[in-house]
């Protein structure tokens, strides 16, 4: 049955690259509702905590990360997704929120995460420059090491000359 879905999803992904309309990429000012995608729990844990730490309860994180082990209420599966590869309720919400970025912690999402990325109505997307990330996401810096909160620190760094810029 995840065969089935895996196949679905990525035929559901090639065909909204095909339709994605382009849109004006608009850098949030003063963040209130963010949306993290990671690949694993522990770099969705580590980019909370950071946020947490620099922008406090100010702003709302709203995000998942795939496991298809250990069902938590951040987690993400395929079983979120029906067997023709268009997400499920659990899904929508994500979908419909009005996020003022998605931050991206990965340098590679896979099918289901690509496809809410993608999907989500938000007009900024960031994260780590990959072959795979660089047509999904609005604003990218390239990974140094594997410390994620280095790289995170380095990434708003930018983040706030961006926002300084526009």
């Amino acid at each position: 049955m995840k065969f089935i879905k895996n196949i679905f999803v990525n035929y559901q992904l090639k065909r909204s690259l095909k339709r994605k309309k382009d849109y004006d990429v608009k850098v949030p000012a003063n963040p209130k509702c963010i949306g993290i995608l990671a690949q694993n729990a522990d770099e969705f844990k580590e980019t909370k905590e950071f946020v947490r730490d620099l922008w406090g309860y100010q702003v709302r994180m709203v995000g998942w990360f795939y496991d298809e082990q250990n069902p938590e209420n951040e987690s993400i599966s395929p079983k979120h997704f029906s067997l023709s590869g268009l997400p499920g309720d659990y899904c929508n919400g994500f979908l419909d929120e009005k996020l003022d970025f998605i931050l991206v912690p990965s340098s590679s999402l896979n099918p289901y995460l690509l496809y809410l990325l993608l999907n989500n109505k938000s007009r900024f997307k960031m994260g780590f420059l990959s072959d795979e990330n660089k047509i999904y996401l609005d604003f990218m810096i390239k990974k140094e090491g594997d410390d994620l909160n280095e790289n995170l620190i380095k990434l708003f760094a930018y983040f706030e000359k961006l926002k300084q810029a526009c």
